[in-house]
């Protein structure tokens, strides 16, 4: 079959060949023969034609329509629905809190102290509340050659605080307990000494008391305004059976506008006492402060009632202004005030507890104080403050032994008042590196113009405080702490006079010895939680005397150990 095909296709393609040479051979025939005579040179010519001229131009001017379009918009609302999806909030991972232990114990034991005994003890953290206790106790030995100078304290405290949106209150009461003797008596000459009067007794206890409530605003009001209010209460009572009150109440507004801050303090203080009439104070003190990029000023005044057997208003201007010259580094400032500082047996028992019951307390009015100085940066981890005050006090008290033949107590102290001016010259210096190396130095001048006294009684003219702290890798910390005080003077009374046939009693000066204490102290942390440490006191074993006729313990010894719950 497929060659029978083949074959056809031979065939065909044979008869087109055949059939293209018969036509090839058709177009060959032989043309005619003529004859051309050429006369003269074949001149071509062009016959002319004319061109048609189009040049296209474009006509740019503007055509305007006068189309007048009206349209309006379809008011209608779409509903558009969405929903949102959940963002966790973002977590900077930074460093993990501290471990806080709600307990501390401390107990030591010495030549000295038997024994020192101390728990605090607190809630953890909390964002609603904070609440704790602290308890304290203390005895001190009879000093070697100084009979009946034994003694005690004891401390108890509860304290809390309450945190809300706007607002903070807090709370505690305290007790206190301190037995003593008055054993200056030992120091007196035989023909003082009031163990001649038969059933004397050298012994003192004061029980002591106290309240305090508070609240204070952590947010503004409608009107941008803060308020901040205390109340305190304090009962003191000796063993003899005097006792005192003291209520305080203090109130702080203020407001912020602009760059101005607007204070105004409110203060009342009532104080009853068993040898004095009632006293109250009363005081108000509107202030102004301004912020500027380089100073600040703050000018107000304080308006006071001394109110007791006689009312007595005084009026104190309040003014202090501070410049910034060098960034921080150095910053001058100059200012001045004045107040009643309330005076009480309170006060008075905790700063000398060897003084009689029966004191006359009046109140000290401080007429001005004018200061000025400068304080600054040396370096990141070193600070200072120097500064100067001149203030007129007006029944300022002073310590003084009672006199023989003319009381019953001649080894306790009583007050005298004079005016007085002092001035003050003062110099601090604190360094700070890390938690490695604390460093501060103090030191103060005075110098005092009393109107009436021979001397400003028990006021030194000097003090200088030095203290520092070295932590050795967390584990080994090493304090020190130096003290001096320079001479005092006490008054006394001329042996010639002191008898019981003298109509006049003559006073005279004695000098007391300058004061100077050394402490030196050892800790180890053995764990975060157990440490033990040891403390050399007075190291130079000086038995000096802060206050007339009473020396104060000579080198002792204290070691214990802290731990942490």
């Amino acid at each position: 079959m497929i060659k029978m095909r083949r074959m056809k296709i031979r065939i065909g393609i044979l008869a087109l060949l055949i059939g293209f040479s018969a036509f090839v051979a058709m177009s060959q025939e032989t043309l005619p023969t003529d004859t051309f005579i050429v006369v003269k040179k074949y001149n071509p010519n062009i016959i002319d034609a004319e061109k048609i001229k189009f040049i296209p131009e474009i006509d740019d001017e503007p055509v305007k329509l006068e189309t007048k379009l009206d349209y309006s918009f379809l008011s209608k609302q779409i509903p558009v629905s969405f929903q949102l999806d959940p963002i966790a909030p973002a977590k900077i991972k930074g460093e993990p809190l501290v471990k806080l232990y709600n307990g501390y114990a401390k107990l030591g034991l010495g030549n000295a102290f038997m024994p020192l005994a101390e728990v605090y003890y607190n809630n953890g953290r909390s964002k609603d509340f904070a609440w704790g206790a602290h308890v304290k106790y203390l005895n001190l030995l009879e000093l070697n050659e100084f009979e009946d100078s034994d003694q005690d304290k004891a401390h108890v405290a509860l304290y809390g605080k309450r945190f809300w949106k706007k607002n903070t209150v807090d709370a505690s009461i305290n007790y206190d307990l301190h037995n003593l003797n008055y054993y200056g008596v030992h120091q007196l000459p035989n023909s003082f000494s009031p163990n001649l009067i038969p059933d004397y007794s050298i012994e003192q206890t004061y029980n002591r008391i106290g309240f305090h409530s508070g609240i204070t605003s952590t947010k503004k009001d409608l009107f941008n305004l803060r308020y901040k209010g205390d109340l305190d209460y304090k009962l003191t009572r000796a063993k003899g059976g005097t006792t005192e009150h003291n209520f305080i109440a203090k109130a702080n507004l203020s407001q912020i506008h602009n760059k101005e801050l607007y204070n105004l303090d409110f203060i009342w203080d009532y104080n009853q006492y068993d040898f004095a009439s009632n006293n109250s104070i009363l005081g108000i003190m509107p202030q102004i402060t301004t912020n500027g990029d380089n100073f600040k000023v703050n000018v107000g005044f304080g308006l006071y009632l001394n109110a007791a057997i006689e009312n007595d208003f005084h009026f104190y201007p309040i003014a202090e202004v501070k410049f910034n010259v060098i960034e921080d580094f150095l910053v001058p400032y100059a200012g001045v005030n004045g107040q009643i500082r309330r005076n009480n047996y309170s006060s008075i028992t905790q700063e000398n507890p060897f003084v009689a019951e029966n004191l006359a307390i009046q109140n000290t009015n401080e007429n001005f104080n004018l200061y000025g100085g400068f304080r600054g940066t040396l370096s990141k981890a070193t600070s200072f403050n120097i500064s100067g005050s001149l203030t007129r006090l007006e029944n300022e008290y002073f310590y003084v032994k009672n006199f023989p033949f003319t009381t019953s107590n001649p080894d306790r102290f009583s007050l005298i008042y004079d005016d007085v001016d002092e001035l003050e010259i003062k110099g601090e210096l604190a360094y700070r590196k890390n938690d490695k190396i604390r460093l501060y130095l103090l030191g103060q001048y005075f110098n005092y113009e009393t109107s009436n006294e021979l001397e400003a009684w028990h006021r030194p003219e000097i003090k200088l405080t030095a203290s520092g702290e070295y932590n050795i890798q967390k584990k080994i910390i090493i304090s020190a702490d130096f003290f001096y005080w320079g001479e005092q003077f006490a008054r006394t009374i001329n042996p010639t006079s002191a008898n019981p046939i003298s109509s006049t009693i003559v006073f005279q000066t004695e000098r007391l010895d300058g004061i100077f204490d050394a402490n030196l102290g050892f800790e180890y942390r053995y764990t975060k939680k157990l440490s033990a440490f040891i403390n050399f006191n007075n190291i130079a074993g000086i038995n000096y005397e802060k206050y007339q006729d009473y020396p104060a313990q000579g080198f002792n010894v204290l070691g214990g150990f802290t731990y942490a719950f």
